[in-house]
């Protein structure tokens, strides 16, 4: 076993000059003082418009191990990572995701390569992750879903808890900041690139445990994170993409039985609550999004049912396996009753 096996972290970039404004490049600083000793750093231009590219490239031009992949469009999270992803050497064992907007303690990553590097069952982890605006809040300490694939980040919003010393099983690793084993993120194809954005951690995370793989939260290492950088905060079109790829997840990633069970009784919910709320004042947007989310995923359901049939050709473990570390419904709607609506 290699002491420092070679990783490659890639980070996004879509106009951030207009989005994070001059404190682009302290993030994008602090991400470079990540203290990993074999290390490449991959920044990915998603097509930025607003100079951001500019001063990002005079800012690395003199660091040898920082290259910039410049795409002709924007790709989103799923495909700009990819590109990044794509372009890393070919001898770097890890792929470490990173968002733009935060601040890291220099070994955050060395703390999460040495937990991998004894377990070769962790086919993915990410640190403990802590608000930037409130740097004693937490903002996720691991990703759970129940089992219609809502979503949950554990501790968000709530003062940091005796959290365990030692990693612990989440069911996904936040993409914010996560790290994969390359060959098993090049074994699925990576992040889906049709969800552009949101969800697309969920799906791999969910796609690693079906190869019998776990997610892991390493508590050791800690980042802070800004959030709502990228997107600006909730919008209808924003509700439509996390709504429409929670489906398409469902969708892929279970058995054939309960896709019928969960992905039907998700889609009904989300028609019902468009029918209930299209017409309240300020809600017809929101609504017509979740329901168009539905409809998405009932013109797609060929493509989906193509990706699909390469996802349980890979399978390893059964659905009652991966449902352990899934959320109840009843403890889903526990644990986020006290969640702050936003930052």
């Amino acid at each position: 076993m290699h002491r420092h096996p070679k990783a490659s972290l890639v980070v996004l970039n879509y106009n951030s000059l207009e989005k994070l404004g001059p404190q682009t490049t302290d993030y994008l600083q602090s991400i470079s003082e990540t203290d990993y000793p074999n290390l490449e750093i991959v920044i990915v231009d998603n097509a930025s418009t607003d100079g951001s590219l500019e001063r990002i490239e005079e800012m690395f031009r003199d660091d040898a191990r920082v290259k910039i992949i410049k795409l002709g469009q924007n790709l989103g999270y799923a495909g700009g990572n990819n590109g990044g992803a794509r372009t890393a050497s070919d001898d770097s064992k890890y792929l470490a995701f990173l968002n733009n907007d935060v601040v890291v303690e220099k070994d955050w990553l060395s703390k999460i390569i040495d937990v991998m590097e004894v377990d070769e069952t962790i086919g993915a982890a990410q640190p403990k992750i802590m608000q930037l605006k409130n740097p004693e809040l937490v903002d996720s300490l691991g990703g759970f879903v129940d089992r219609t694939g809502r979503a949950y980040d554990a501790g968000h919003g709530l003062r940091q808890p005796n959290t365990p010393q030692t990693p612990y099983q989440v069911f996904y690793a936040r993409g914010a900041a996560i790290v994969v084993r390359k060959k098993l993120f090049e074994k699925l194809g990576g992040f889906d690139e049709d969800y552009f954005i949101y969800f697309e951690e969920t799906d791999l995370c969910w796609r690693l445990r079906l190869l019998g793989y776990k997610v892991v939260a390493v508590p050791q290492s800690k980042i802070y994170h800004l959030g709502g950088g990228t997107t600006g905060g909730p919008k209808p079109e924003i509700v439509h993409l996390s709504r429409r790829n929670q489906l398409t997840t469902l969708v892929k990633n279970y058995s054939a039985p309960n896709v019928i069970r969960y992905a039907t009784q998700l889609s009904l919910t989300y028609l019902l609550y468009s029918l209930l709320n299209v017409f309240r004042p300020g809600r017809m947007k929101l609504s017509v999004s979740v329901a168009s989310a539905v409809l998405w995923n009932i013109a797609n359901l060929k493509r989906t049912i193509r990706k699909r049939a390469v996802v349980q050709a890979m399978r390893r473990v059964s659905d009652e396996e991966i449902m352990k570390v899934m959320l109840t419904r009843e403890r889903y709607d526990l644990l986020t009753s006290y969640l702050p609506r936003s930052y």
